[in-house]
């Protein structure tokens, strides 16, 4: 018959475990995650450029004290307006 090994671990208290605890998450948590929800109208996306342009954008906006996002979007705004387009980027498409 097999002996029984001994576990360093039978002896520790571990408090109560996740199966036993079951809480609700605070209402500001809760609250916080609906805020993210209504979000305005905004699309993700990536582009890719060249190393000396994104240090360029750094630079730019550490010297105007603006996020490289805020330099992007002006950009942004210039090809759309170049385009004939009278519109900003950063108005809400939602009617």
């Amino acid at each position: 018959m097999a002996k029984h090994r001994p576990s360093v671990i039978d002896d520790l208290d571990l408090g109560p475990t996740a199966d036993d605890v079951t809480e609700t998450p605070p209402s500001s948590e809760i609250e916080a995650v609906r805020k993210v929800a209504r979000v305005r109208d905004v699309q993700h996306t990536s582009i890719y450029i060249p190393r000396s342009a994104y240090d360029r954008l750094r630079e730019i906006a550490f010297m105007e004290r603006k996020k490289i996002h805020d330099v992007i979007m002006e950009g942004v705004d210039l090809a759309i307006a170049a385009r004939g387009h009278s519109e900003s980027a950063r108005k809400s498409t939602k009617a």
